[in-house]
């Protein structure tokens, strides 16, 4: 009797926690990068804008690469574990284009949210930073929160 209590409180805990999570898609942005851009330290900032706590944005974008040799993407770091990145693994040509995405999860987070995406690629010893931006609106069941979290 305990041991099926427990499966069954396990059960709820593990799925009933949050809800069901919207995914809202959005994006469009060009990441150009170079050694020379690299070298500027030319960082870019995208506002994902207003979201309900819970829900997650997807964030489809593409890399380009304006330098004359071919980009390797070596690593992808972020701030926090609630921003997940893919991205293409193999070998943008000059000019070429590849994709990356992010998502952003606001699951138990409220106010303003500021996460960091650092791209390291072939190009540079300097990564390629992308701050990622959003505002998200507290839970009725919540007191006020002020603090920027990375």
């Amino acid at each position: 009797m305990n041991k099926l209590f427990a499966t069954i409180a396990l059960f709820f805990a593990l799925v009933g926690c949050g809800g069901p999570q919207t995914v809202k898609t959005t994006g469009g942005t060009v990441f150009e990068i170079s050694p020379e851009i690299l070298a500027a330290r030319a960082d870019t900032t995208i506002s994902i804008g207003t979201m309900r706590a819970g829900e997650v944005v997807k964030y489809n974008a593409a890399i380009r690469n304006t330098g004359s040799e071919p980009l390797v993407i070596k690593r992808v770091d972020t701030s926090c574990g609630c921003t997940q990145v893919e991205w293409d693994k193999e070998p943008v040509t000059p000019g070429g284009e590849a994709a990356f995405s992010f998502r952003f999860d606001s699951r138990g987070m409220w106010g303003l949210q500021r996460k960091l995406v650092e791209i390291e690629t072939s190009a540079s010893t300097h990564r390629y930073r992308i701050t990622i931006m959003a505002e998200v609106e507290q839970p009725a069941d919540n007191q006020p929160h002020d603090t920027i979290t990375n």
